[in-house]
């Protein structure tokens, strides 16, 4: 036996002590020299899960080409259309909300920055979206507002748009 066959040998043995099951300490128990192989194994069996839910459902998903899309609500009112976006963990700063051409666009950015004993890091979070708004849209007295993660956008409409109740008389 050559050199290098014995410690192929030697290598086939370790491997067979860290991958045989721990049965005799139960079943739950997993050895210490085992322990980042099984979490890289749970990891692994989580992506897998969560790949064939995407899969299944990707209308939950949205575009996740796009990135992270806001929760969008529209409630159109007798005198306005109120759109309500979820976007927590920014500032009333950081949004961009622009109303042209019959379209609503909501940008936010983040920026963050700290300075570490070691080092530096920086992150940024960009969110985009952008909806068609109904006709009649007065874009002089659009109003928003940002309270507890929750964007509030009001449209008001103009007295052409807004609808007028007809009275129903019996004959």
């Amino acid at each position: 036996m050559t050199v290098a066959t014995a410690q192929q040998e030697k290598q086939k043995k370790e491997t067979q002590k860290n991958i045989e099951p721990a049965q005799k300490a139960g079943p739950l128990t997993t050895r210490v020299r085992d322990f980042p192989f099984s979490l890289s194994r749970l990891r692994d069996e989580f992506d897998h899960l969560l790949d064939r839910f995407a899969k299944a459902c990707p209308s939950l998903w949205g575009n996740a080409e796009h990135g992270w899309r806001w929760g969008l609500e529209v409630e159109n009112q007798d005198d306005a259309v109120v759109v309500r976006a979820e976007a927590p963990g920014f500032e009333p700063g950081d949004f961009d909300v622009q109303v042209q051409d019959g379209r609503l666009t909501l940008r936010a950015v983040r920026k963050t920055e700290t300075k570490k004993d070691e080092g530096h890091e920086w992150s940024q979070r960009e969110c985009y979206q952008s909806v068609t708004v109904p006709p009649g849209i007065d874009k002089d007295k659009v109003e928003a507002r940002y309270h507890n993660g929750v964007l509030t956008i009001t449209l008001p409409k103009t007295s052409e748009a807004k609808g007028r109740r007809v009275p129903v008389k019996s004959a």
